[in-house]
């Protein structure tokens, strides 16, 4: 089973083509799997084996339509499945089952992949790790003691795990970039309007985009291309030599954000390959990562209210304390505050756009450090994600494509990952630099110590 759980898309796409693997075996391994580490790590709202089964046998009947035929993959429990419940990991849709599939969802299913399940996340996209829902909170395979990350954990953790090589999270606030970094695996947030958001539950209206999360460049190329469109696995070997690429020190070391040594010695690193790969590496000065952060959380805190100010008003019991508290922050923001978040967003965005001017990619940390624990992520405490400045949000903001890779490991044995992110309409250039660096970095191989049931 373990060579099974291990297999990327990519790899198990070309052996399901070739005739010497079956989706259906496949899919057996991974079912298998995840129902033994479920237990532990908790990636799971549903898992759905009779019908991920059945498309399995149905993708082995029929002749291969595509690079993701027959394999198995996960769905963040936002993303509308038809006849399997799509919960938001919260008790307020506990028992909604969509009627059709959300259009990403559509889409995979004609690219001939298989759908095993419905990924556990942050209590609607914005709750946290919360202990009084209806579904335990996902755990860290690196270790279950830590948190991995929001709002696409569960996503996050089943990848990193061997759960299944691929998975579709969603990202309004860094919620494909924190996991994946937490986690150690690829995530991307593509540019924003890139992914159909049709049958995904909402969280916000103008910042949130669904995405790959994987654990290589090229998967994650290759489930992108299968939800937007595009075609970024065909030029996923193009490279980095001769690109311009502006380091953000702002953002990781400097005197508004300064991560951990660890992370800066791995970033550093990561610079110094990207170097040796043949790019031209310089600082650039992008605008106040205060300011980018500041802005987007009032837009974020806003929208997020707007959706469910409704139930807030006529029942705020039915959601947990950390999604209740939080969403209900949205309220004391006032239309003219939303307003001039929304100007000044132009600006910001004018900013970021001209340092592509000189730069081809930017690259900073993709977390300040390490996973927490969850006694210093959960506690009596309902806002501590407003404490630190986030350096996801700056690009939802803005709409730039941004993709986090891992780069290293801190000393406790945490994943550590850097951040690139790209022109607008660019992804196939940042799923390049991310393939031609992970080859260099070495770690495609890495396993969490809890990928093996217990």
């Amino acid at each position: 089973m373990s060579d099974l759980v291990w297999l990327t898309a990519a790899g198990g796409a070309r052996r399901i083509a070739a005739g010497s693997l079956t989706s259906q075996r496949w899919t057996e391994a991974l079912l298998a799997h995840a129902a033994a580490l479920q237990p532990r790590l908790a990636a799971w709202i549903t898992l759905d084996e009779a019908g991920a089964l059945d498309a399995a046998r149905g993708a082995d009947r029929a002749t291969p339509c595509g690079p993701l035929h027959g394999v198995p993959l996960g769905l963040k429990d936002c993303i509308d499945t038809a006849g399997l419940r799509t919960t938001g990991h919260s008790r307020l849709h506990l028992h909604r089952v969509p009627v059709r599939d959300a259009l990403i969802t559509a889409r995979l299913r004609e690219a001939g992949a298989v759908i095993i399940g419905k990924h556990a996340m942050y209590e609607l996209s914005y709750g946290g790790p919360s202990f009084d829902l209806p579904f335990p909170p996902a755990r860290n395979p690196w270790d279950p003691d830590r948190i991995p990350g929001g709002s696409s954990s569960g996503s996050a953790a089943a990848v990193a795990s061997g759960q299944g090589p691929i998975a579709v999270g969603t990202d309004a606030g860094g919620s494909i970039r924190q996991p994946a970094s937490y986690c150690g695996v690829v995530g991307l947030k593509p540019t924003l309007g890139l992914v159909p958001r049709e049958g995904v539950l909402p969280m916000t209206f103008t910042m949130g985009e669904a995405g790959p999360m994987a654990r290589t460049a090229e998967d994650a190329a290759l489930l992108l291309d299968a939800i937007a469109g595009t075609t970024t696995a065909a030029r996923i070997a193009e490279g980095v030599a001769g690109a311009r690429i502006g380091v953000l020190r702002n953002f990781f070391d400097g005197a508004e954000v300064r991560a951990a040594d660890a992370v800066i010695a791995a970033v550093e690193n990561g610079l110094s390959l990207l170097s040796s790969l043949g790019a031209r590496v310089a600082d650039a000065e992008a605008p106040s990562p205060r300011d980018l952060d500041a802005c987007g959380r009032v837009i974020l805190l806003a929208e997020a209210f707007a959706n469910h100010e409704a139930q807030l008003r006529s029942d705020p019991s039915v959601y947990g304390r950390l999604a209740r508290h939080r969403f209900a922050l949205g309220a004391f923001l006032s239309a003219a505050d939303l307003l001039q978040a929304q100007r000044r967003r132009m600006a910001l965005a004018a900013q970021m756009d001209a340092l592509f001017d000189g730069h081809d990619l930017l690259v900073c940390a993709g977390e300040v450090s390490g996973a927490p624990r969850f006694d210093e992520a959960v506690s009596g405490e309902s806002f501590p994600f407003v404490a630190q400045l986030s350096l996801r949000i700056p690009f939802n903001l803005t709409g730039h494509p941004a993709l986090v890779l891992p780069c290293g490991f801190d000393e406790e044995g945490m994943p550590l990952a850097l951040q690139i992110v790209g022109r607008r309409g660019e992804e196939a250039r940042l799923l390049a630099a991310a393939h031609a660096l992970e080859a260099r970095l070495g770690l495609r191989d890495a396993r969490p110590p809890l990928s093996l049931p217990a």
